[in-house]
């Protein structure tokens, strides 16, 4: 892998981890009243933070309130709820341009036990990186000339319909990240509810998720055989393991506003001519290790088959600093078509990343 790819995915983690190296004061050594302390890096798995599927890439991550079926497992498991057959969604996101960051993701839901049972994978590769040493800082060849690093989640969820207005969800998941040899790994459970106001069309949803253990490094990298001796002719080797930190996650509460202001019943400007539907919704997340964010979104139906989406997400730090491209502005479509009683739906989001370039997210999902 050449430097400039590795230069580029380490500036992409280091965005993950939401920390600017100024953010920390000059050096990054002390704050200062620009740039004050803050959480940003300060816990493991970040790459739990990225939005999963087109519908919520294009959206900005607006959808606590409206996400349904198998993308739900991956933002608010309650909206699994919905799910009426057996449904899968899978997709892949190419991340930050051209820096081999890739993203792939597969979810299915089942209806079974008076609710839905999900199973759901995300996986985040860093893409080939030259393996180096001090020794041989143009690569090594022990051990293969190149690595990666990968983080992956999977997780298992059941989520229920209380009643007409209401559903809920949890799920357990098993958590990992690092490269060979040398890896954390966490258990973790997420909760979440969506309820149907009746009012205009208005729905709240809300979730907590990454609620789970301390994890600590480890692998055969982080062992050594050390030679111990009492004086005499006797020499016993020992395999030592060096002492990690614990690692903790980064928990997240997401909180939604959703409201259906064209298109059905209850909407605030009336079902209309029935082929038009729009839908807004205001976002609030809230984790341990970034400061507050916001999002805002829109998204238009036409005939239940095409759709336009938008959305802002207002990040509540510095991000932006040195670069004039705009940073959380995303846009997208999608198409669902019916197929054997089914339907078919791809979807296409496009977000802006700064610096950084951009996020594209291709999406496939089929189900009820």
């Amino acid at each position: 892998m050449h430097f400039s790819r590795l230069l580029g995915a380490a500036s992409a983690l280091t965005l993950l981890l939401g920390a600017p190296l100024g953010a920390q004061g000059p050096a990054g050594l002390l704050p200062t009243p620009q740039d004050t302390p803050n959480r940003q890096g300060t816990r493991g798995a970040s790459f739990l933070h990225l939005n999963v599927g087109a519908r919520t890439g294009a959206m900005a991550g607006a959808v606590a309130s409206s996400v349904r079926g198998p993308m739900a497992w991956f933002l608010n498991p309650a909206g699994a709820a919905s799910s009426e057959g057996f449904s899968m969604a899978a997709g892949r996101q190419n991340l930050y341009a051209d820096l081999g960051l890739k993203q792939s993701y597969a979810a299915v839901s089942i209806p079974a036990l008076g609710g839905v049972l999900g199973v759901h994978f995300n996986s985040l590769s860093s893409g080939d990186i030259l393996r180096t040493t001090e020794a041989n800082p143009f690569g090594e060849r022990l051990g293969g000339t190149n690595f990666q690093w990968t983080s992956t989640v999977a997780g298992v969820g059941y989520a229920r319909r209380l009643t007409d207005r209401l559903q809920i969800g949890a799920q357990v998941k098993f958590i990992g990240e690092g490269i060979p040899d040398a890896g954390t790994k966490w258990f973790a459970g997420d909760i979440g509810t969506q309820f149907n106001t009746g009012i205009y069309g208005l729905t709240v949803g809300g979730s907590i998720s990454n609620v789970g253990t301390v994890g600590k490094a480890n692998g055969a990298l982080l062992t050594r055989v050390v030679s111990t001796t009492d004086r005499t002719n006797f020499q016993e080797n020992r395999r030592v393991s060096f002492y990690t930190a614990g690692v903790e996650l980064p928990i997240e509460f997401r909180l939604a506003l959703g409201s259906d202001l064209l298109g059905s019943a209850n909407s605030l400007f009336g079902r209309g001519s029935g082929n038009n539907t729009l839908n807004a919704e205001i976002a609030v997340n809230e984790a341990t290790d970034f400061t507050t964010q916001y999002a805002i979104a829109a998204e238009y139906g036409y005939k239940n088959r095409f759709f336009v989406r938008g959305g802002q997400r207002l990040y509540n730090d510095d991000r932006n600093r040195g670069t004039t491209t705009p940073i959380g502005l995303s846009g997208g479509f999608g198409l669902r078509l019916p197929l054997k009683g089914r339907d078919v739906r791809f979807d296409y989001s496009y977000e802006s990343a700064g610096a950084l370039q951009n996020i594209q997210i291709f999406s496939f999902e089929v189900g009820r």
